[in-house]
């Protein structure tokens, strides 16, 4: 009778055993499934159009990737965040073509520090140079702004660099007023008569040229015929010529050229290729593509097929994976590594 105590003993003891190790590891198992990558995407001000776009990205992943948590960082915008990321202060991050360009290969204030740890994902939007004043202002042309306040945009910024670029290539650039505003804060210094015109790179439709057109009829002024009488296209390869349609913007009334920028996605080259391709396959999917035409309509090119445009960085390999089962054809100089 004792034996037999003694041997339901043992199995009970057993089987609490076997009880508590299956509840250990439920417990393991559960703490794998509530595992949660977070990671961190470098934007621009909130106001400006890096921002916006940055945090449209990071709330369609946030809602639709499973097990991803992604902040959004407010920074000073396409410079800055290129040494935020090469220097692992984020994962990923937006910034102009020419800036992640000439920060991966050490040209202009990048010279003899390249920023190597940077990889491209993919076209954001194209950066259209929206050169805006008043119809009324007097200015017509490119010419006519010296000794005019210009607002265009912070130091750091994107806008601030290309402004840089296409200033000094018509010899404007020390002799304009330089007023360091950005996005709306730009457009609103223009529409209280601060400032005589701003300079604001980004999507077409652009929202602070069209609410300063609803103010009153608005001027875009022609930077494309000025600069391409320059060395301008040659030295900065990235830019292209882009117009402006007639009635694009209240008080347009003909087609005005300008030039633009294409703005990339990219990541630290450390970043995980399988997050990075799951990443970016989530976004460039149709209905990532429809929920960043809601946030802003100049998403309309952030689809596979475009997806290179004005790439001249390496891809990271988790994007150089993605685009290749996608079918589309990587040029050599830009394959990962």
């Amino acid at each position: 009778m004792a034996e037999t105590k003694k041997i339901s003993f043992w199995r009970s003891a057993h089987l609490a055993a076997a009880v508590a190790l299956l509840i250990c590891l439920g417990s393991a198992a559960s703490v794998e499934a509530q595992k949660v990558e977070r990671i961190t995407i470098a934007g621009g001000p909130p106001a400006g159009v890096f921002g916006i776009f940055a945090t449209g990205i990071g709330t369609y992943l946030s809602k639709n990737v499973p097990g991803l948590d992604v902040s959004v960082a407010a920074t000073g915008g396409s410079v800055e965040n290129t040494r935020r990321i090469n220097a692992k202060e984020a994962e990923m991050g937006l910034s102009f073509s020419s800036d992640l360009h000439e920060a991966f290969y050490g040209l202009e204030k990048f010279t003899g520090k390249p920023l190597t740890e940077l990889r491209s994902v993919g076209l954001v939007f194209f950066g259209v140079a929206h050169l805006i004043t008043y119809a009324d202002s007097g200015i017509k042309s490119v010419g006519d702004l010296a000794g005019k306040r210009i607002a265009l945009g912070t130091p750091g910024s994107g806008t601030f660099a290309s402004a840089e670029r296409v200033f000094r290539s018509v010899g404007l650039w020390d002799k304009i007023t330089r007023i360091p505003l950005l996005g709306a804060a730009a457009g609103e210094a223009m529409s209280e008569g601060k400032a005589d015109a701003f300079f604001w790179t980004g999507p077409e439709p652009d929202r602070v040229t069209s609410e300063a057109a609803a103010k009153k009829p608005v001027r875009a002024i022609d930077i494309y015929a000025p600069v391409s009488k320059t060395d301008f296209f040659k030295q900065f390869p990235y830019f292209a010529r882009y117009v402006f349609p007639a009635g694009s913007y209240r008080g347009i009334t003909e087609d005005t050229s300008t030039v633009g920028i294409p703005v990339i996605w990219y990541a630290h080259r450390e970043f995980s290729p399988t997050s990075v391709r799951k990443i970016a396959e989530a976004v460039y999917s149709k209905a990532g593509n429809a929920h960043m035409i809601n946030v802003h309509a100049g998403s309309r090119d952030m689809v596979p097929q475009k997806a290179l445009q004005g790439v001249t960085v390496p891809l990271h390999r988790g994007a150089e994976d993605l685009w290749k089962a996608a079918g589309i054809q990587i040029p050599e100089t830009i394959r990962a590594r």
